[in-house]
């Protein structure tokens, strides 16, 4: 993120412009996912193997709206960056940062996921849901490295910030690149064995977790840019107030991102939509 002290003093101009924006948008956030994770919960046919890291997206998306939007909102009104370790403010940056970290991981997760499933067909479908499981814990403590690196360096050394944000962000998007374009060569060359309902099912999903990413990906990328124009030494000749809106801007991409994906599910799956009547009904379960 940018060295906020450098761009002046940002709470006024957040309280007159953008608190208003983001209140708007994290409550859509919460409410949409809060909605997805309720009508996961409440259809048991939609808990299996291959929702699982879908669940798990909705759930980091869901706090990103109620917890590190909350947190954003709250550091960029009370202290800047470079103002001095404090646990009180690295408990504040690492709750805003590690649930966002948490949902670019699992863009990067759901690609080599569906890659796995594309290159080994029949060994994806003996994996149990125990090492589904598994991926999921790993994903929630390696999210918490990069948010905590991030977060004290943001608070002793700004500038080190950005190179951390933007190796995580260059990293999950070079993995979501190679993924599919395997992904994508190994289903052109390869014409499948048999013909079935489950492989056409397959290939749905792995359409759909494309747009999710892709949509996800866009939505993220102005920020790896952002990132790399404050690492490198060209100068943006913004003044205070437009660089602290331009990266306000860019931060409302990146959150617009945790909503987007229940909208997607919704479109592309015909059993999430399904279900979704089934929880606005009278509950017959």
């Amino acid at each position: 993120m940018p060295n906020e002290k450098e761009t002046g003093s940002p709470s006024p101009m957040f309280r007159s412009r953008w608190l208003t924006i983001f209140v708007v948008e994290l409550a859509v956030i919460s409410i949409i996912n809060g909605f997805t994770i309720l009508t996961f919960a409440r259809n048991r046919h939609l808990r299996k193997r291959t929702t699982y890291l879908i669940i798990n997206l909705t759930i980091a998306d869901f706090f990103v709206g109620t917890v590190s939007g909350p947190m954003h909102i709250y550091h960029t009104m009370t202290f800047e960056s470079g103002s001095g370790f404090g646990w009180g403010k690295f408990i504040v940056m690492f709750l805003k940062d590690v649930f966002r970290v948490c949902s670019l991981l699992h863009l990067a997760l759901l690609s080599l996921e569906r890659l796995h499933a594309t290159l080994f067909p029949f060994r994806h479908c003996l994996m149990s849901e125990w090492f589904y499981f598994k991926a999921v814990v790993c994903i929630w403590f390696v999210a918490a490295i990069p948010a905590s690196v991030s977060a004290a360096f943001f608070l002793i050394a700004p500038q080190a910030s950005q190179y951390v944000w933007a190796l995580l962000k260059t990293a999950v998007l070079f993995t979501v690149i190679v993924s599919y374009v395997i992904i994508r060569l190994n289903v052109k060359r390869k014409v499948p064995p048999y013909s079935s309902g489950a492989v056409s099912s397959d290939r749905k999903l792995t359409v759909t977790l494309l747009i999710v990413t892709v949509v996800s990906t866009v939505a993220f990328f102005p920020s790896l840019i952002y990132n790399f124009l404050q690492i490198s030494t060209i100068s943006i000749g913004f003044s205070a107030e437009a660089k602290f809106d331009i990266w306000q801007s860019v931060l409302f991409f990146c959150y617009f991102k945790s909503f987007v994906n229940p909208l997607v599910y919704t479109l592309r799956m015909k059993e999430f939509r399904k279900g979704a009547r089934v929880w606005c009904g009278p509950a017959n379960q």
